[in-house]
């Protein structure tokens, strides 16, 4: 199934003005310094394994913990970026690194975007797309936890400990005019197994990835003498952004929508200085059958993701103002994690018609959902009949 061209990318969600948005707000940032006695339950509370729940037993605990490590101790992307793997600043290193002053001569932008997208995807990305920057979506400051790792185990804090950090305007040199935006599939059978630890492997080893990916691509970009600013979840809202690079749309449940793998993906981003070209946006049905389908709002554990039809209301201060989409409640969502032993919930993930993997039949119906809205609520049943969506137990991934 092949995508239309859309005229706008994520400004197309922007109802009335919109102000910039800081980080301290985001709920994974707020929960520290505004929750701090749920981020002490949520993140300093060692949960003991359960060997009598599938999903929560010690295998399943450590597979989700191995799968994290790599975005815990050398990321950085949910805790601010802007450090290790995400420095800013970071030269290029090794015995062949290039003499100061050498620079690629960029003669053919199509050609030096199709290579940069290459090199990404070669370096673990699932699907890569190029923006401009649209520096409405930027952060206004960053939000640095004083616990650079809120995982860490052994360590008994207080709330005050907890919830002490400090803000850093961010500040994206007027030279970097592009967003390199990158997807990392989810693995289909894992997100099966929701809410647990075994699919919140799946996730884990996404955040491992991306900055990895990242560090790779800024990397490679400052090799050819030009500038590169890694991110994981850090300075920038990533949907948008994605949006804008021709990788989905915006779901339901707040998350992006993507042609290939629907929303199990999550994502990473470089912004750049190499003068690349932008891809164009893209729609294939999705605003129409969210409005239709509304599954992952019923799916919802916690409740947290809307019904009805789309709105500009906002839940709370984790909410943007300004925009026409479907609120999502992070305050009700977040509480959930820590009620289902800090594990997180894919389940909006799980439900989505469109978290299909490749095949004849899923092509023939996503090519439908693009052509003919009218048969959305046919589809939604079939998904239903089919059995699509239903949680699998986590035994399944150790027994076969």
């Amino acid at each position: 199934m092949k995508p239309n061209f859309a005229d706008k990318g994520a400004e197309r969600y922007i109802s009335g003005e919109i102000e910039p948005f800081d980080e301290k707000y985001m709920m994974f940032r707020r929960v520290m310094w505004d929750m701090p006695e749920l981020a002490k339950k949520l993140y300093f509370t060692p949960k003991m394994p359960d060997e009598n729940k599938p999903g929560y037993t010690i295998l399943d605990n450590a597979f989700r913990n191995a799968t994290w490590d790599l975005e815990r101790d050398f990321g950085t992307g949910n805790r601010g970026g802007k450090h290790l793997l995400l420095d800013w600043n970071r030269p290029p290193k090794g015995e062949f690194a290039p003499p100061p002053g050498l620079k690629y001569s960029v003669q053919n932008p199509h050609s030096l975007t199709r290579n940069l997208k290459k090199v990404a995807k070669f370096m673990g990305a699932s699907s890569v797309g190029v923006s401009k920057l649209d520096r409405r979506w930027v952060y206004s400051h960053a939000y640095y936890p004083e616990i650079r790792n809120p995982f860490e185990e052994g360590k008994t804090l207080t709330e005050e400990e907890i919830s002490a950090g400090r803000s850093e305007k961010i500040e994206i040199p007027s030279e970097y005019k592009y967003a390199i935006v990158f997807a990392v599939e989810m693995d289909y059978d894992l997100v099966k197994y929701s809410p647990s630890y075994t699919s919140g492997a799946g996730a884990g080893l996404c955040y491992s990835k991306m900055p990895l990916i990242a560090a790779m691509v800024a990397q490679f970009i400052r090799g050819i003498g030009y500038k590169a600013i890694p991110m994981g979840n850090d300075t920038a809202c990533s949907i948008p952004l994605a949006i804008d690079a021709g990788l989905g749309e915006l779901g339901r449940h707040g998350l992006l929508i993507t042609p290939e793998f629907g929303s199990r993906v999550r994502l990473g981003k470089v912004f750049t200085d190499l003068p690349l070209i932008p891809d164009r946006p893209i729609e294939f049905g999705v605003w129409d059958f969210c409005l239709e389908c509304g599954k992952c709002a019923k799916e919802c554990p916690s409740q947290s993701i809307s019904h009805g039809e789309p709105t500009t209301e906002i839940y709370n201060v984790s909410n943007r103002k300004g925009l026409l989409r479907w609120p999502v409640n992070g305050e009700k969502c977040i509480a959930y994690w820590e009620r289902n032993r800090s594990c997180s919930c894919l389940n909006c993930v799980r439900v989505c018609p469109f978290n299909k993997p490749p095949g004849v039949l899923h092509e023939f119906v996503k090519w439908t959902v693009k052509k003919t809205p009218r048969l959305n609520r046919f589809f939604v049943w079939g998904d239903d009949v089919f059995g699509y969506g239903k949680k699998q137990s986590a035994d399944g991934y150790w027994d076969h």
